[in-house]
């Protein structure tokens, strides 16, 4: 099962995230500098922006995942309502959330290994749906597999529960877009005040490079660019650490 609070860049994903990062370490050290050898200071910084990375991925597999976890919700009510086990249930949502979704979103994975351990493993359903919720750390499928749990030791009506349940987490996914587009618009004004210093230095190289030379060949100049850096890597981070509050 998938652990939805980890993601670690494969092979592939690595060797692209280091070749940005070179690219822009090279770029800022040129801009700032007009020395490349400067990028290597962003070297003690590539382990903390691999490390962000890695969260915003996870970050986006988990809402993608609780979308496809509400899809799944209403296709297993349909399915029981008819008269299916979960199991089964289960079985019939894959191949409909595979065409949804695409055959690597990870609920489908999920899923598929579930279905496969109940079929052919014949192992308690209860018991493989709660390792899976216990590894997504998603507040709302644990939520699910309880009211599951519940439901079929008592013999209570599992289709209103499951159909509350969707009902619950559509609601709350609503709520979390309303929010998630405010802190949106925070993390916007944060990337223009990472960006616009740039920007300026670079339309001054482009259109008044006299006006700007002394940045470059004095060691006041140097350390003015090195300060405008810091600073604006600095107020960026603080948004964020902002934003992250708010989430």
């Amino acid at each position: 099962m998938t652990e939805l609070s980890i993601y670690k860049l494969n092979k592939k994903e690595s060797i692209i995230f280091y070749a940005c990062v070179a690219a822009a370490g090279i770029g800022i050290s040129l801009l700032m500098y007009k020395n490349i050898f400067f990028s290597v200071l962003i070297i003690p910084l590539a382990g903390r922006i691999k490390s962000f990375t890695e969260d915003y991925l996870a970050d986006r597999r988990r809402t993608r995942y609780m979308a496809e976890f509400k899809d799944f919700l209403f296709m297993a009510s349909t399915a029981i309502g008819a008269g299916r086990s979960m199991k089964d249930a289960i079985g019939e949502a894959v191949p409909s959330l595979a065409n949804i979704h695409g055959e690597s979103a990870t609920l489908v994975k999920d899923l598929r290994m579930a279905h496969e351990r109940m079929e052919t493993g014949m192992e308690n359903d209860v018991s493989v749906l709660m390792e899976m919720a216990d590894a997504s750390g998603l507040e709302d499928v644990r939520d699910f597999v309880l009211i599951y749990s519940i439901c079929k030791k008592s013999g209570a009506s599992l289709i209103n529960a499951l159909n509350k349940a969707a009902s619950v987490i559509m609601e709350k996914m609503s709520i979390e877009r309303e929010i998630a587009e405010l802190v949106r618009r925070k993390e916007s004004e944060g990337m223009i005040l990472l960006i616009m210093p740039i920007l300026i230095i670079l339309f001054l190289n482009l259109f008044a490079p006299d006006y700007i030379a002394p940045l470059y060949e004095t060691l006041a100049g140097r350390l003015i660019m090195t300060i405008t850096v810091i600073s604006t890597i600095g107020v960026y981070m603080l948004i964020r650490r902002i934003t992250d509050v708010v989430i």
